[in-house]
């Protein structure tokens, strides 16, 4: 085993191993010696014999001649190997083309309208909606082979996919055309062949990930090499030039956003052109909304908001519609990223586009894939924006609109007002109540909630009002749970809570420090819950005076929401509500803020004309009435208007009259008047025309009864109707003409006016100049020829009529275009 050589002196020895890894550099002089390791150093000695067989050995190694060794007979050759047909030599398996069947597929899918289907500007491209199989033929350079040959398709999405995170997969048809696809498992069953075809359905998973996936193909193919081994071939030769898009199927039960009523999702995934209701409790009013969906690339806008608001490497929650439509919320304000819209509500607007001027969600999400933050949004164009996006994405949404909307600032569930002696508006409190605030419902399951709320209605809102987790989002949260007052529900269930059911408590500040309350009022907030009724048809503008009238006896464009939000107002049901909120509210509410109200024997009734035209006068009444047994005396009542945002702050006073009291008798009335005349509000309003009308009255006390009175009625001045007239119908690729008008209500012309006009079918323009200013009283008329661009099952045209004086005239007209034959 060892082979020792011998010094002068000292025998030493080496491994005589093989020297695997130690190459040529390998030292034997380094080597540890045999003696040395196994018995230390010099402790053996060599017997007699072995010096003699080394003395021996040495010898022959160096003797000048040897023997010959008989050399070894060579092996005779291996027999020839068969020759292998050609036709049976493993070769790859090419894939020519693959057919998507394009229209079929988006027909079942119900993607057909998406614009990027069509094909019309680049190639076609494939919408798919999960939890549903797809059709797919592929054409290879020979015939498919059953049992010689596999097809693999193979599925990513993002940067750098994988398998673990669930954006990589990969898995072979099955040829026997039996399997039966798993909710939750891609799969792929053979259909049949013919010739160099083959045919498969492909089925997407109900969970899978939302997003732009890329599709490629590997061939497998087996067979023999030239010396008649088995062999396979693997090639990966074919993919395509463009992504296969999926998004989630409301169609599908296994999908979280299945909706089981399927007609209601014509109206709140299908429908493209809608409105948006803003005004005050006394006048809604729904302004035209063109969501505009499935126009072209909004789609892929769509996603690509989603996407900026996940980690690159994380996109695993994009299938969760829960995350994903909190992110949504996130990602259409910019408060905190570069989302889609910056909010403003100052009237300042110079370096952007006033709020009011959009009447649609495809110029600003196209603005802002384009450029960044757009200039500005408030809650109406939070809300359609978000539409939109959810639509898009095959998430039900509806704009929704709450009148006399809460903010809570600071936790306590419900809305205190502080008033100084003598004062008509709050001066002091950060709480306030808007005349209207729009968010959205997106419809949902919540399985971390599945006890409770496993499924519903959700409230989302992208308004940037206050931080839920850091950022500015809220929702998504259950509105069942918000009927219920119970506010530790997540997302957000508080704060929506206040918004529609708190009560608004009001404090009277008094010289000591101390506060007095004067009144709890339990029904003033949330009223009118309102979202377009679900037709499934576009928005049908009305004119505004029509509207009006129609209001006055209910009216079939407005779905009324309030009820699922919160129990009949006065009912035990609503009070426990009400209770279930204060007792979870994250901070405690004022000792007092339960003492018994004072009785009010003098009743007070505020009127004005709701319906005034801006340039036009108004009239206001108080009347005060005596409900009482004994005598009251109204030492003083003051009747005064203010200009008002819709967020609820108070501008400078427009108009003010005071009134000498009076002295009534039981049962007796007495009325206060005053008009509001067009020089005092003309140029002091915003673009919403709000004015709040107060009035205030001081009673002699008598007992415990409460001596001041106070009521608010917020009231909206009327704008023109931008009358649009039009076809009903057209043809693609007609021209068609629309005639635009409205008459001036001022007296004084209108300046600096422009018009824009944004469209379903048509192209687009913006703030196109008036060739001159409109007189006093006087008429503007326009006509605008455009070109039919695709056919449309519901076309739309929304103007927007601009000026220095009025703000957001606007006005609309459906039309449908067919294709030509």
């Amino acid at each position: 085993m060892y082979t020792r050589y011998r010094s002068d002196y000292t025998p030493h020895y080496r491994y005589s191993y093989p020297r695997y890894g130690y190459g040529t550099s390998y030292s034997y002089d380094t080597s540890p010696y045999y003696d040395d390791f196994y018995y230390s150093y010099g402790r053996r000695r060599p017997y007699y014999w072995e010096r003699e067989r080394e003395m021996y050995n040495n010898w022959r190694r160096n003797r000048p001649e040897r023997r010959p060794r008989t050399p070894s007979p060579d092996p005779p050759p291996p027999p020839p190997k068969p020759e292998v047909p050609k036709e049976e030599l493993v070769k790859e398996l090419h894939v020519k083309g693959i057919d998507l069947h394009i229209t079929e597929n988006t027909e079942k899918h119900r993607t057909d309208e998406y614009e990027c289907t069509k094909g019309k500007i680049k190639p076609a491209e494939l919408v798919l909606r999960r939890g549903q199989s797809f059709k797919m033929t592929v054409t290879f350079d020979r015939p498919y082979s059953k049992p010689k040959n596999d097809l693999q398709l193979c599925f990513s999405l993002g940067e750098h996919p994988t398998g673990s995170g669930g954006t990589k997969v990969q898995f072979t048809i099955d040829e026997s055309g039996k399997e039966k696809f798993k909710p939750d498992e891609w799969g792929a069953t053979w259909q049949g062949s013919s010739e160099n075809n083959i045919t498969a359905m492909v089925h997407v998973p109900a969970n899978c990930i939302i997003g732009e996936w890329n599709f490629y193909v590997k061939t497998i193919s087996e067979g023999k090499d030239k010396d008649g081994e088995k062999k396979k071939l693997e090639s990966r030769n074919f993919e395509l030039d463009y992504d296969i898009t999926i998004i989630f199927n409301p169609w599908c039960k296994e999908d979280g956003v299945y909706m089981a009523t399927e007609n209601l999702l014509d109206e709140y995934v299908l429908n493209e052109s809608s409105a948006v209701w803003t005004g005050n409790h006394h006048q809604p009013w729904a302004k035209p909304w063109n969501f505009g969906q499935f126009q072209d690339g909004i789609l892929e806008i769509a996603l690509h908001v989603v996407r900026s608001g996940f980690r690159p490497d994380m996109l695993k929650p994009m299938s969760d519609p829960v995350r994903v439509s909190r992110i949504i919320a996130k990602m259409v304000n910019s408060s905190d990223d570069n989302g889609v819209l910056s909010g403003r509500w100052d009237d300042e607007y110079g370096d952007g586009t006033p709020p009011g001027h959009w009447t649609g969600s495809v110029k600003i999400l196209k603005q802002w894939f384009e450029s960044g933050p757009v200039r500005y949004g408030q809650c109406w164009v939070f809300s359609g924006v978000t539409t939109t996006v959810c639509r898009a994405l095959g998430i039900p949404c509806r704009s929704v609109t709450n009148f006399s909307s809460a903010h809570d600032t600071n936790q306590t569930n419900c809305i205190e007002k502080y008033f100084q002696p003598g004062d008509d508006i709050n001066d002091s409190g950060s709480d306030s109540i808007w005349n209207f605030h729009v968010w959205n419902e997106a419809w949902m399951a919540r399985p971390n909630l599945q006890d409770e709320f496993p499924y519903g209605w959700q409230v989302i809102d992208a308004t940037p009002q206050e931080r839920s987790e850091g950022v500015y989002t809220c929702g998504p949260c259950p509105v069942a749970a918000v009927r219920k007052g119970l506010c530790r529900t997540e997302f957000d269930s508080a704060f929506v809570f206040s918004e529609v059911n708190a009560d608004e408590v009001h404090w009277r500040m008094l010289p000591n420090g101390r506060y007095e309350l004067m009144k709890v009022l339990k029904d003033e907030i949330g009223k009118k819950i309102s979202t377009k009724t679900p037709t499934g048809e576009p928005f049908e503008y009305p004119h505004e005076a029509d509207f009006y009238q129609k209001e006055r006896y209910g009216n079939e464009n407005r779905l009324d929401l309030t009820l699922e939000y919160k129990p009949q107002e006065g009912t035990e049901e609503e009070r426990e509500s009400v209770l279930n909120a204060l007792r979870t509210a994250f901070k405690p509410l004022p000792a007092n803020y339960v003492e018994r109200e004072k009785a009010k024997l003098v009743k007070f009734k505020l009127e004005q004309d709701s319906y005034a035209m801006i340039g036009g006068k108004m009239d206001i009444k108080v009347t005060a009435k005596n409900t009482g047994t004994d005598v009251r005396k109204i030492i003083v009542a003051v009747i005064a208007v203010y200009p008002e945002s819709y967020t609820g702050h108070h501008g400078k006073i427009l108009h003010r009259k005071k009134f000498d009291g009076a002295i009534l008798k039981k049962g007796e009335e007495k009325v206060f008047k005053t008009v509001l005349e067009p020089k005092e509000y003309m140029g002091h309003l915003d673009e919403q025309s709000n004015v709040s009308v107060v009035a205030t009255a001081s009673v002699e006390r008598v007992g415990d009864e409460d001596y001041v009175y106070r009521k608010e009625h917020i009231v909206r001045f009327r704008r023109p109707d931008l009358e649009v007239k039009g076809p009903k119908e057209a043809t693609d690729g007609e021209m068609v003409t629309f005639n635009v008008s409205f008459t001036n209500p001022l007296d004084q012309p209108l300046t600096g006016c422009n018009i824009s006009m944004e469209s379903i079918g048509f192209k687009d323009f913006d703030n196109k100049p008036c060739e001159k200013n409109i007189d006093a009283k006087g008429i503007y008329e326009e006509t605008f020829e455009m070109k039919a661009l695709k056919p449309k099952r519901y076309a739309a045209v929304y103007f927007t009529f601009e000026c220095e004086e009025i703000k957001n005239i606007t006005g609309m007209a459906v039309i449908r275009i067919h294709k030509q034959p």
